[in-house]
């Protein structure tokens, strides 16, 4: 990469887009896209023209940034692992994660080890009697067979089985040999369609291997919800042995589950996608219980023909939910309303705006309770001992107690609007405590962060690190850190020698010239 064509382009794009004004433009790489914010002294945010950037479409992953000078002068800087910027976030671990977001290596189940040994006789002749039968009903009311594509060998399923690392589950091996998917979603699976076998090997060995990925950034709250019904699916953000093998054809998609929770089942079905919000959503056992459940509704002549359609809609209950939301939302005065919520056993997130007096005490009955946030209140009082699950907590109050949330073991707290300042002696009782925004309240005795054994993740105002860095106080080992408002790059390696002296220094460079 020419860094000199780089900064000329930049430069005279920034000038065209602010004018005579001061302005800087920072642009994060990652090898493939790009992500920028331009701003001026009196204007946040600038258009710049998306062909401008182009010397930077193959760039080296990392953070770029220009600094031009009203009479045509500027800075050009370049930086690696130094993303992103922008927005106030320094990364100084890219493989860090919160609790429950496992990195790539989770151990395979002993079952799931890929044998090479044919599909079992007795599920491929069920699953072929269900696929045939599918078959017929279709026949007879499209006037035409299903456009299946012809089947896979058994020594096509163990080569893919082998690219994977695991072996699939019975069933879906007989599917396979039936069909290499159902590329026209005819039905087969309800609203879903199965992928054809070497999307299946693709989807899996690109990236991450396994299926999902759900708030994995640092930036993201990282609560990590349970599927309903409890129990069944492990309450991971992705997991090496899901494997991804259909979908809606809008956003969603299936995955097969071979390292189920206690209550579950290797080969149960998971949804997760576009329309999928909060928890994974639990499907069904197996693929033969779809199939089942499809030919079913088509025997009882339950189902919905588009005439101009491939597609058949048998009337089935795969997508139906059969438990309440995750979340729960109470407004205005009366916290003891929260004992009216239905099933407020199955309550994993809570929002409480505008509640007045905010007594933490009156939630009981609430096991499985993750994430609260307290939204303009006047005062939160009471602990959080009856709140045994609970891992994230955002308050926005005018006064709360902090000492009663002592020795709870939550490890996400965010402070915001406080009317008076917090002692960060208060805060050394938590002894889990991985991610703690401070930025919005006055803190006191801000030199003991270094105390907080398990922080990785924090967030303060400027003015709060600049008087942590002058203070010649121990500091945290940081995997990230946020500051309210924007960071120069010059500034970013400065915090990484700081945060993070223990971690290679990310490259950088940097040079000046005119336009």
């Amino acid at each position: 990469m020419d860094f000199d064509e780089a900064a000329r382009d930049l430069a005279t794009a920034l000038r065209s887009a602010a004018g005579a004004e001061e302005a800087v433009l920072q642009v994060r790489a990652t090898g493939g896209s790009l992500a920028l914010d331009a701003w001026t002294p009196t204007r946040k945010w600038l258009r710049i023209s998306g062909s401008s950037l182009r010397s930077l479409f193959d760039a080296p992953a990392g953070a770029y940034e220009l600094r031009l000078r009203p009479d045509g002068s500027y800075t050009f800087a370049a930086g690696g692992a130094l993303s992103p910027v922008g927005d106030g976030w320094l990364v100084f671990d890219e493989n860090f994660r919160y609790p429950g977001h496992p990195r790539p290596g989770l151990l395979r189940p002993a079952a799931a080890a890929p044998t090479g040994a044919p599909t079992n006789p007795a599920v491929l002749a069920e699953v072929t009697r269900l696929c045939e039968e599918f078959g017929a009903h279709y026949t007879r009311i499209k006037g035409q067979a299903p456009p299946w594509p012809a089947g896979r060998t058994e020594e096509d399923i163990a080569a893919a089985e082998a690219r994977i690392g695991a072996r699939l589950p019975e069933d879906l091996r007989a599917l396979y040999r039936v069909a290499d998917g159902d590329p026209e979603q005819v039905g087969l699976l309800g609203p879903y369609s199965c992928n054809d076998l070497d999307q299946v090997v693709s989807d899996y060995t690109e990236g991450l291997p396994g299926s999902y990925s759900w708030e994995d950034s640092v930036s993201d709250t990282g609560v990590v919800f349970e599927p309903l019904p409890f129990g069944h699916v492990k309450r991971l953000s992705r997991n090496d042995w899901w494997v991804t093998f259909g979908s809606d054809r809008a956003m969603n998609f299936l995955f097969t589950d071979l390292d189920p929770a206690p209550n579950g089942r290797a080969g149960q079905v998971v949804e997760y996608g576009r329309d999928v919000h909060g928890p994974l959503r639990y499907v069904a056992p197996s693929v033969t219980a779809m199939l089942t459940e499809v030919v079913e509704a088509l025997r009882e002549n339950r189902y919905e023909d588009y005439e101009d359609e491939v597609f058949l809609e048998p009337e089935v209950s795969l997508r139906d939910s059969h438990f309440r939301s995750h979340t729960e939302v109470v407004t205005g005065p009366g916290i003891e309303r929260a004992h009216d919520i239905a099933d407020r056993t199955l309550v994993q997130q809570l929002y409480l705006n505008d509640a007045g007096t905010v007594n933490l005490d009156v939630l009981q009955g609430f096991p499985t309770l993750r994430e609260v946030s307290i939204n303009r209140a006047a005062r939160v009082t009471g602990g959080l001992t009856q709140l045994p699950a609970l891992e994230a907590l955002s308050v926005e109050a005018g006064e709360v107690d902090l000492a009663a949330f002592a020795g709870h073991r939550l490890w996400r707290l965010e402070l915001k609007v406080l009317d008076h300042s917090v002692d960060l002696a208060r805060l050394a009782a938590l002894p889990s405590l991985v991610h703690l925004d401070v930025s919005g309240v006055d803190v006191t005795g801000l030199e003991r962060l270094g105390e907080l054994r398990h922080l990785r993740v924090l967030g303060l105002s400027r003015a709060q690190l600049d008087h942590l860095l002058v203070s010649g106080a121990p500091l945290p080992r940081l995997a990230a850190l946020h500051v309210d408002r924007r960071t120069s790059l010059a500034e970013a390696v400065g915090l990484w020698s700081r945060f993070a002296p223990e971690r290679e220094a990310p490259w950088y460079v940097e040079s000046i010239g005119a336009v």
